[in-house]
C-alpha cells in the first residue's frame, strides 16, 4: 500500500462537510450572512466566454486591492483564499528542521500547514483568555524559527494583538517571516498594514470571504515588501485564482458602501447578541470580529442542540480541549439575532416521562415484560399485575421489574440474560415490539405549547430507543434536552432527582413542570422542586391510580397528557 510522506502520515486533516446542509442560518464557519453586494451577482451574470475560455489576467483586480488598502500593486499577491496565502508563504520560508511559532487556540491551518513541511510546530498556550501571551512567546523565538503566524483578529477567540506586543515580537523576528492573518481586521478597525512599510519581514493576509461574503469564489491576498511578493510568486500557482472569482474580487471592493452598511449591521446585532448571552450568565469574550466567543459552562451542549433542533448550526468546540463548553456563533442578520433570542429566551419548562405519559407502550415495553417472564417462567402474566407491579415504585425500569416479578415466584435469573432476552423482543436493532408503539400526545398541541415553553424529555429509555420514537412521530424537534437512562448513574434513576437536577442544571427555565405516570415520577418530580403532574396510562385509567398518585404527591393527575393545557391555565390564573 502507498503510504503519504512521513510528516502527514499520522495528521489529523481539516474536516470540511462534503454535502450542504439547507441550514435556516449557517453560524459555524464565520461566513458573511448578508451576502454579496449586488453589484457582484450583477457582474458575475454578465461574464463573458473569452473571461472562462482563457487564462485570468490580475492586473485589474491587483491594483483595486492596492488602492483598497493604500499600497502599490507591486506589494500585493492575490491568492486562492486567506489558505492559499498562509500555505504559499509557509512553503517559501518553511523547510525540513524549522519552526512554526503560533499561540495556542488559533487558526488550525498554518500548523497543518507547516507539519506538511516537516517542521516543527511550537504553539505558547494563552495563560488568561485571551491575553497574547507575550512573554512566553517571546521565549519561544530562537533561530529554528522562521515563520511566526498570528491572527489579529484570532480566530476563534476574537482577541486582537497589542502595537506593544507586536513590537516587541518584531524585535527579536529579524530574518524571520511573520504572517498577520488579519482576516477579520476589517470588522475591528485595528489594522496593522502600516507596518508593512517599516518592516521588510512582515506578510498581511486579507480575506474576501469574511468582509466581502465571497466565501464559496475563495478569493485573498498577501500584502508585503515588493521582494517577497517576487518570492512568492515562485512557489504559488500562476492561475490559482479563477475569473470568476476576480470578476466578483472587483465588483464588492467597488463598492465599499455596501460593505460598510453590513458591517455596521454586524456590529449592532452583535452588541445585541453579547447583552442577551451575558443577561443569561454566559460568559462572552470582547470580540473584534464578526463572531462571538461565548463560554456556556455545562448549557453548552443544551443551546448547540436546541439551535440545531431550530435548523440553525454553530460552532461547539470537543470536550477535554480547552474550549470545552465554548461556542463560537457567527453574527447574523438584525432578523437573525431576534430569532436567537426568541429561542433561547427563558420560558417554562415542560418536562414528560414518555412511556404512559407522550407513548403508548402497552404492545411494546409492557409485551416485552410478558414475554420475558413467559420465556423464563414458561408462564403467562396478566398487563393488571404487572401495572400493580408498577404502581409499587422503586423499580427504576423494565427490566427491574420483570426481575421482581421472576423473583416473586421464585425464579432467580442472572440480570444479565434478563436484560438481553427484554432487548430481543422489545428493540432488536429497531425491528422489535417497538414498532407497536402510538403516540399519546397530539401532534398540534405539541407545536401549540412549544411555542410559549420549552419541552424536555426525561425518561428511564435508552437513549437509541427515546431517539427511534422520537423521530418515527416526527417529534425530535420539539423536545430539548432528551435525558435518558445513558445520562443518569447507577443507583440514580428515579424516585432519585438526578435526571431532573440535570435538566435544571443544564437550562434556564422560569420555572419547571415534570409529567409522569408512576409514583416514582411525583417523587423525582417533588424532590426537585418541579410541579408534579400525575398521567394515567392507557393500562390504568382508575381512582385508585389517581388516589396513589395524588397521595405521593402530586399537584395535578390527568387522565391523559393532552389535557396538560387545563393545568396550564389553572397555574397562570393562579400567578395573575
Amino acid at each position: 500500500m502507498l503510504k503519504p510522506k512521513q510528516s502527514i502520515e499520522n495528521m489529523a486533516g481539516y474536516y470540511v462537510p462534503m454535502f450542504e446542509n439547507d441550514w435556516d442560518m449557517k453560524l459555524d464557519s464565520n461566513e458573511n450572512n448578508y451576502g454579496a453586494s449586488p453589484k457582484v451577482i450583477e457582474a458575475l451574470t454578465n461574464i463573458k466566454s473569452k473571461e472562462v475560455s482563457f487564462y485570468p489576467f490580475y492586473g485589474e483586480l491587483t491594483q483595486k486591492i492596492a488602492d483598497f488598502y493604500g499600497f502599490k500593486s507591486g506589494n500585493v499577491k492575490v491568492t486562492n483564499g486567506a489558505d492559499e496565502a498562509i500555505q504559499g508563504i509557509i512553503q517559501t520560508y518553511l523547510d525540513d528542521g524549522h519552526s512554526l511559532l503560533t499561540v495556542d487556540v488559533s487558526f488550525d491551518m498554518p500548523v497543518i500547514y507547516a507539519s506538511i513541511a516537516g517542521a516543527e510546530v511550537i504553539k505558547v498556550p494563552y495563560k488568561t483568555k485571551w491575553e497574547f501571551p507575550i512573554d512566553d512567546f517571546i521565549a519561544e523565538i530562537n533561530d529554528k524559527v522562521k515563520v511566526i503566524y498570528i491572527a489579529s483578529p484570532n480566530n476563534p477567540t476574537g482577541s486582537v494583538i497589542s502595537e506593544n506586543d507586536l513590537n516587541k515580537i518584531l524585535e527579536k523576528s529579524h530574518g524571520k517571516a511573520v504572517i498577520i492573518d488579519e482576516t477579520y481586521a476589517n470588522y475591528s478597525d485595528i489594522t496593522f498594514k502600516d507596518y508593512v512599510n517599516k518592516y521588510d519581514n512582515i506578510f498581511l493576509v486579507r480575506s474576501f470571504s469574511k468582509d466581502f461574503a465571497l466565501a464559496g469564489l475563495r478569493l485573498g491576498c498577501i500584502i508585503s515588501d515588493e521582494s517577497n511578493i517576487k518570492d512568492l510568486k515562485k512557489v504559488i500557482s500562476p492561475f490559482s485564482v479563477n475569473s470568476l472569482a476576480m470578476k466578483a474580487g472587483i465588483a464588492a471592493l467597488e463598492d465599499a458602501e455596501y460593505f460598510n452598511g453590513i458591517k455596521d449591521e454586524i456590529i449592532s446585532s452583535k452588541l445585541e447578541l453579547k447583552e442577551f448571552f451575558e443577561k443569561s450568565g454566559a460568559m462572552v469574550y470582547p470580540s473584534f470580529a464578526n463572531f462571538l466567543l461565548i463560554d456556556l459552562g455545562e448549557k453548552a451542549d443544551y443551546v448547540y442542540s436546541k439551535l440545531r433542533k431550530e435548523n440553525i448550526a454553530i460552532k461547539l468546540f470537543k470536550k477535554g480541549s480547552l474550549l470545552e463548553n465554548h461556542v463560537r456563533l457567527t453574527i447574523p442578520t438584525i432578523e437573525g439575532t431576534k430569532k436567537i433570542k426568541r429561542i433561547l429566551e427563558n420560558k417554562p419548562f415542560l418536562v414528560f416521562d414518555m412511556d404512559g405519559v407522550l407513548i403508548d407502550a402497552s404492545n411494546s415495553y409492557r409485551l416485552a415484560i410478558a414475554k420475558t417472564y413467559e420465556y423464563f417462567s414458561k408462564k403467562e402474566v396478566s398487563p393488571e399485575k404487572i401495572q400493580a407491579t408498577k404502581n409499587l415504585g422503586g423499580l427504576n425500569n423494565d427490566w427491574d421489574l420483570t426481575q421482581y416479578l421472576l423473583k416473586n415466584d421464585g425464579l432467580d435469573i442472572p440480570y444479565d440474560e434478563i436484560v438481553k432476552k427484554f432487548q430481543e423482543f422489545y428493540w432488536d436493532s429497531g425491528k422489535g415490539f417497538i414498532n407497536n408503539e402510538e403516540l399519546l400526545f397530539d401532534k398540534e398541541l405539541i407545536e401549540q405549547l412549544s411555542k410559549k415553553y420549552n419541552l424536555a424529555i426525561f425518561t428511564g429509555r435508552l437513549r437509541a430507543e427515546a431517539a427511534f420514537a422520537l423521530k418515527k412521530f416526527d417529534i425530535e424537534k420539539y423536545f430539548c434536552p432528551v435525558i435518558t437512562t445513558d445520562d443518569i448513574p447507577e443507583g440514580k434513576g428515579k424516585p432519585d432527582s438526578y435526571g431532573l437536577d440535570l435538566i435544571k442544571s443544564l437550562t434556564n427555565g422560569t420555572e419547571y413542570t415534570y409529567s409522569g405516570d408512576t409514583t416514582d415520577d411525583v417523587k423525582a418530580a417533588r424532590s426537585s422542586g418541579y410541579t408534579a403532574v400525575g398521567v394515567l396510562p392507557p393500562s390504568d385509567k382508575s381512582q385508585e391510580l389517581t388516589k396513589l398518585l395524588k397521595d405521593t404527591g402530586a399537584q395535578f393527575v390527568l387522565k391523559s397528557i393532552n389535557d396538560i393545557n387545563i393545568i396550564l391555565e389553572q397555574e397562570n390564573e393562579t400567578v395573575c
